[in-house]
């Protein structure tokens, strides 16, 4: 029999921004750096003989806190990527909740009868996920392994080696970050001995913990924002309460106004213009509602900021602010750094 621990990616980009990631290469951001020590820390005693992960950079660096303990090389495959979901690489998904709603609703349910224009079909990701655990199993045959792979994958496997079509992976639950299944292989067959097991988190490092996507019946809470151009006559009400004047700014200033379902919750502005010739993208503003100012909120427009210069092939995000309050939230919480001041206004920083 081979002993294979299959391991979830730590907390990336694409879990934090609320961001459909899938072969999209996000990073490992907040929390997941945390969850990897933690990670780490419950597998020091244990005995293992190989390292597998995707390719993407969040499994990779994910599986350093097995591989570099053990002494091992963290051998890669495409095989173990996540979904590749296409068109919907990258968007916020608030916006697909918004304009796909029955597509995004089954991607959770049913997948199989999910599809998107480049997207990957399931029964392939199925169908690869098994080809290449079974055959790591096989290689190892006796011994311990650890593979890092990615949620909707790793479900999609799972649904293969019980036997569960499509529409009944709502048995199934989503696994928390760095979530731990335990599978046993031999004779061609799979056995699985505990599955999704965080017990290594705590309430702090627990990316559920602080999300209720995931979560069924009255638990489950509306959080994810999407994004509109902005309109002067439907979104001043917005700018005013986030103390903003919907006038300020150049020409070529980028206006979003973020919403909740259908309700005004935020602004972004953006200033492509300003240094652009040294690879940097400037926030102009960035607000939530007062009421709504919460940290699982406010890190949603630091990700579409994110997103929009990435896209203008920007290296570098920057933000000037006589805000103490968001200055601290910037470098405590969402990776920025203090960048010096201009007059009474002080600038944070993020390479992106």
């Amino acid at each position: 029999m081979t002993k294979i621990f299959l391991i979830r990616h730590a907390e990336a980009e694409g879990n934090i921004y609320r961001r459909s990631h899938g072969e999209f290469d996000g990073r490992v951001i907040g929390r997941g750096y945390a969850q990897i020590k933690q990670l780490e820390e419950r597998f020091l005693k244990e005995t293992i003989h190989a390292v597998y992960s995707s390719d993407l950079t969040r499994t990779i660096t994910t599986a350093k806190a097995i591989s570099e303990p053990h002494g091992l090389r963290i051998k890669t495959t495409q095989s173990l990527r996540e979904v590749n979901v296409g068109e919907w690489e990258d968007i916020a998904w608030g916006d697909l909740l918004h304009n796909y709603p029955e597509m995004a609703e089954l991607f959770g349910s049913d997948p199989a009868r999910w599809k998107v224009k480049g997207s990957e079909d399931y029964l392939h990701v199925r169908e690869r996920m098994k080809n290449c655990i079974s055959e790591i199993g096989e290689r190892h045959e006796g011994n311990t392994v650890a593979v890092f792979s990615h949620g909707f994958a790793m479900r999609a496997f799972l649904c293969e080696i019980m036997g569960l079509p499509s529409h009944k992976t709502n048995l199934l639950p989503y696994c928390d970050n760095t979530a731990v299944t335990l599978l046993t292989y031999g004779n061609g067959k799979f056995t699985i001995e505990y599955e999704g097991d965080n017990s290594h988190l705590d309430s702090n490092t627990s990316t559920f913990a602080s999300q209720t996507w995931w979560r069924d019946g009255e638990e489950r809470k509306h959080e994810d924002l999407r994004y509109v151009r902005f309109d002067v006559e439907r979104d001043s009400g917005i700018y005013r309460l986030c103390g903003v004047d919907c006038n300020c700014g150049n020409d070529g200033e980028v206006k979003l106004t973020a919403y909740i379902e259908d309700e005004p919750a935020g602004i972004l502005c953006l200033d492509p213009s300003r240094d652009s010739g040294e690879s940097v993208g400037w926030i102009s503003h960035l607000r939530m509602k007062p009421e709504l100012c919460r940290p699982d909120l406010e890190v949603q427009l630091v990700g579409q900021a994110v997103s929009e210069y990435r896209k203008l092939g920007r290296g570098k995000v920057k933000i000037e602010t006589g805000d103490i309050e968001l200055l601290a939230r910037l470098c405590d919480r969402y990776e920025f750094a203090e960048a010096g001041s201009c007059g009474n206004e002080s600038i944070a920083e993020k390479c992106i």
